[in-house]
């Protein structure tokens, strides 16, 4: 269930930003440069940043809890 979040959530803010970036170049009738493909791209890769720190929050404070049961 959780990870079916996550992935919708990086899913949704992905083709958020993709529109975004799609719609700039339609206003500016640009058309598909190779500027606008290198910041598609980026698009599907920037929230990747935000899942490793969500991940890693989780994970910290998974191991901070098991280390305090321990002792």
């Amino acid at each position: 269930m959780f990870e079916t979040a996550i992935v919708l959530l990086y899913g949704l803010v992905a083709v958020a930003a993709m529109a975004v970036t799609l719609l700039e170049g339609w206003a500016n009738h640009d058309g598909l440069t190779l500027h606008r493909l290198a910041g598609l791209l980026a698009c599907l890769l920037w929230p990747l940043t935000l899942l490793v720190f969500i991940l890693h929050g989780c994970i910290a404070r998974l191991l901070t809890r098991l280390s305090r049961s321990t002792a």
